[in-house]
């Protein structure tokens, strides 16, 4: 073939290519799992273009503890305490990366605590025995003690990584604070327990917990892009 009938094809055949990557650009989604001191989780990402500030995440974290444990007074009353807690957030995060050439990433966004417990039931098998004094387990009663933060908290942090990474797969890591609120108590008791004067003092116990209300956490992920 003559090459001025070539070359004209070679040209019309790069500028195609060039026209089909300006319409199927990377992929734009990401999925990635988590782990840290929110325990673990999942979550999407989201950027508009590689040339973007600013990327976006859908996630969801789990942590709960639940293991009895019983506290010896003395050589025959032992208290046994039943707690739960249970910290699930569903996050809404917006990254701004300073320079496209960096993953350092500033992060801010919103999570909604869902079905959060954060409680402990206490009772004793023994009852009260001290000296002369010998109360049965069914005359002292049990108790409830539960705390309730914010089910809306805002947090900003830090990190680096984006949120769908350049290459195929990419890690990172993020430390930040949520903002829960100061924390409000609700006291339950029955039996003996309830004649005593523990249930007047929750306002004054919460005014001592109001500071109470910063929640640091470091999470460390690993993303895959999609859509490629």
């Amino acid at each position: 073939m003559n090459l001025r009938y070539l070359l004209p094809i070679i040209i019309f055949f790069l500028s195609g290519l060039e026209a089909q990557a300006s319409i199927d650009p990377p992929g734009k989604f990401s999925f990635g799992v988590l782990g840290g001191t929110l325990g673990y989780g999942g979550e999407f990402g989201y950027r508009n273009s590689d040339n973007s500030h600013w990327q976006f995440r859908l996630g969801y974290t789990h942590i709960g503890y639940k293991k009895p444990f019983n506290i010896e007074i003395n050589d025959d009353t032992k208290a046994h305490f039943k707690p739960l807690v249970r910290m699930n957030l569903a996050q809404l995060k917006a990254d701004y990366h300073p320079s496209l050439r960096s993953s350092f990433r500033i992060t801010g966004g919103i999570a909604y605590q869902i079905k959060p417990s954060y409680s402990v039931l206490g009772n004793s098998s023994t009852g009260l025995i001290i000296d002369d004094i010998n109360i049965k387990p069914e005359d002292l009663g049990q108790v409830e003690l539960r705390l309730n933060w914010w089910k809306v908290t805002p947090h900003l942090g830090i990190g680096v990584g984006r949120a769908v990474p350049r290459k195929r797969v990419g890690g990172g890591f993020e430390l930040g604070c949520y903002y829960l609120g100061s924390p409000k108590i609700d006291f339950w008791t029955d039996g003996l327990l309830d004649a005593t004067t523990i249930p007047d003092q929750i306002p004054k116990i919460e005014h001592n917990m109001r500071n109470y209300s910063f929640l640091p956490y470091l999470l460390v992920s690993l993303r895959v892009r999609l859509g490629d």
